[in-house]
C-alpha cells in the first residue's frame, strides 16, 4: 500500500523535493553553526547565557520584520530576470541593496539610543554586558539584509549553491573569533558577551565578502548606491502587508513571550533558550516543506490548475516522514546534545524535563506552517493574518497564566494549543476551496 502511494505521488513528490533538499542542507549548516556559538557562551555564566538569549533574540525579531523588504525584491526580481529583463532586475536589485545600507544603518542609530532602554523595560533585564552585546550585534542587522538581497539575487539566476560557501565562511570566521574573544585565547583580550557580538559581525563580514566575490563574477550588471522610484514603489506596496504579518506573527508574539519568560529565574531563561535551540533542530525539514509547498502551490494557482490544494498534504505527510524520526532522535540524545550547548547542571535538569512535550507539541507547528503557507500562497493572506493575529493575542494570555503554575512547562503546553487552534482553523479554511472559485482573483 505505501509503495502504491509513493508511486501514485511520486512526481509530485519530486517535485518538492527538488526545492527542499538544497534548502535543507543549507539549514543544517546554519544549526551546526549556531550550536557551536551557543556551545561557546554556554560556558561564560546562567546569567549571561540567558542574557546573550534575550538580547541575540530581539535583533533575530527585528531582522526578520525589516528583511521581509528583500523578499519583496525576490519576487519582484524574479518577474524581471523570468522576463529576461537583466537591466530592470539589476535596478530592482541595487534599490533593495540600497534601501536595506540605509535602514540597516538607521536601525543601529536607534538601537544605540533605545537599546538599554529596551532590555530593561521590555526584558527586565538591567546587566550592563547584554547592552554591551546588544550594541555590537545590532550591526547584523543591516548586514544580514545585504546578504539577504545577495541570496534572493543568486536564488534568481540559479546559482544558490553559491550561498553555501557564503555561509561556510561566516560559520567559520564567527566561532573562531568567538572563541578567541570570549575567552582571550592566543593573545586576544577576553570580552566575554562582547567578544560574542564581534565574532557575529566578523561572520557576516566574511560572508558578505564571499558574496561580492561570486556576485562581480556573474558580471550580470554593475552595482551602484542607486533608488529607482519606480521600483521602491513597488518593492513598498509588497513589503508593508507582508511585513505586518511578520510583525504580528513573529515578533509581537515572540517578544510577548520573551517579556513573560524574561522574567523568570535565569536558569528557566537559560533552559528555554536552549530548548528553543534544540526545536529548530526539528523546525529546519517544516521550515523547509512549507516554504517548498508556497512556491509549487502559488505556481499551481496561477495556472488555474485543478487539485492545487494537494500539495499542502504531500508536503505534511513527507514532513512527518522527516520530522517524526528526528523527534525521537533528538529525545533519545537529549542528554549529550544539551551538554554541548551549556555545562550547567540546573539547565541541563529543566530541559530534560520539558524537551520531550515541547518536542511533541512541536509536530503540530509544522502542520499549520504548511497550511498556512497554502493559504498565502492562494491569496488568502489576509485572512490569515486577522485569524492568526486573534489566536496568538489569546495564547499569549493563556501562557501568562499557565507559566505562574506550570513554569515553564506552561510555555509550550501554550504553544501547543496555538498550534492546535492555527491548525484547525486553516485545515477548515482549506476545505471546498475550488479550484476556480476565485476566477476574478486569477485573472488580476
Amino acid at each position: 500500500m505505501l509503495k502504491k502511494w509513493f508511486h501514485r505521488n511520486s512526481a509530485d513528490f519530486r517535485l518538492i523535493n527538488d526545492l527542499v533538499v538544497p534548502m535543507l542542507f543549507l539549514q543544517i549548516l546554519q544549526l551546526l553553526f549556531q550550536l557551536g556559538d551557543q556551545a561557546i557562551i554556554g560556558r561564560l555564566g546562567v546569567e549571561e547565557f540567558a542574557a546573550v538569549g534575550i538580547a541575540s533574540s530581539f535583533i533575530f525579531l527585528i531582522t526578520g520584520t525589516i528583511g521581509i523588504l528583500c523578499a519583496a525584491f525576490n519576487i519582484i526580481g524574479g518577474r524581471f530576470f523570468g522576463n529576461n529583463e537583466i537591466p530592470k532586475f539589476g535596478q530592482a536589485f541595487n534599490t533593495s541593496m540600497t534601501m536595506s545600507i540605509i535602514i540597516g544603518i538607521l536601525f543601529e542609530l536607534l538601537l544605540l539610543g533605545t537599546g538599554k532602554w529596551i532590555l530593561g523595560t521590555v526584558y527586565d533585564l538591567n546587566f550592563a554586558p547584554a547592552t554591551h552585546y546588544l550594541y555590537i550585534s545590532g550591526m547584523t542587522m543591516g548586514m544580514n539584509m545585504v546578504l539577504f538581497n545577495f541570496s534572493a539575487y543568486f536564488k534568481n539566476i540559479n546559482q544558490a549553491k553559491l550561498l553555501t560557501f557564503s555561509f561556510v565562511a561566516a560559520g567559520i570566521v564567527n566561532i573562531f573569533f568567538d572563541y578567541v574573544l570570549v575567552f582571550g585565547k592566543w593573545g586576544f583580550p577576553a570580552l566575554g558577551m562582547s567578544g560574542a557580538a564581534v565574532g557575529s559581525v566578523a561572520g557576516y563580514g566574511a560572508s558578505i565578502i564571499v558574496c561580492i566575490y561570486f556576485f562581480r563574477k556573474s558580471s550580470l550588471f554593475s552595482f551602484s548606491l542607486r533608488i529607482s522610484r519606480p521600483i521602491a514603489k513597488q518593492l513598498l506596496k509588497l513589503y508593508f502587508p507582508m511585513a505586518l504579518q511578520d510583525l504580528i506573527e513573529y515578533t509581537l508574539f515572540a517578544m510577548g513571550i520573551m517579556a513573560i519568560i524574561s522574567r523568570m529565574e535565569s536558569e528557566f531563561i537559560a533552559s528555554y533558550t536552549v530548548v528553543t535551540t534544540l526545536l529548530e533542530i526539528i523546525m529546519i525539514p517544516m521550515y523547509c516543506f512549507a516554504s517548498s509547498c508556497m512556491t509549487i502551490t502559488a505556481k499551481a494557482y496561477g495556472k488555474q490548475q485543478a487539485g492545487y490544494t494537494k500539495y499542502s498534504y504531500l508536503s505534511l505527510q513527507l514532513m512527518l516522514i522527516f520530522s517524526i524520526p528526528l523527534t525521537l532522535i533528538v529525545i533519545s540524545f537529549s542528554y549529550p546534545l544539551i551538554a554541548i550547548i551549556t555545562d550547567k547542571a540546573v539547565v541541563i535538569s529543566l530541559v530534560e524535563h520539558v524537551l520531550p512535550l515541547a518536542l511533541a507539541l512541536n509536530l503540530m507547528n509544522g502542520l499549520q506552517m504548511i497550511m498556512r503557507s497554502t493559504l498565502q500562497a492562494i491569496d488568502l493572506e489576509k485572512w490569515v493574518l486577522v485569524y492568526s493575529g486573534v489566536v496568538y493575542a489569546v495564547s499569549l494570555v493563556i501562557i501568562y497564566v499557565c507559566i505562574r503554575k506550570l513554569e515553564l512547562t506552561g510555555v509550550y503546553l501554550g504553544f501547543g494549543l496555538s498550534y492546535l487552534l492555527l491548525s484547525l482553523g486553516y485545515v477548515y479554511k482549506l476545505q471546498g476551496r475550488e479550484p476556480y472559485a476565485h476566477a476574478k482573483t486569477l485573472s488580476r
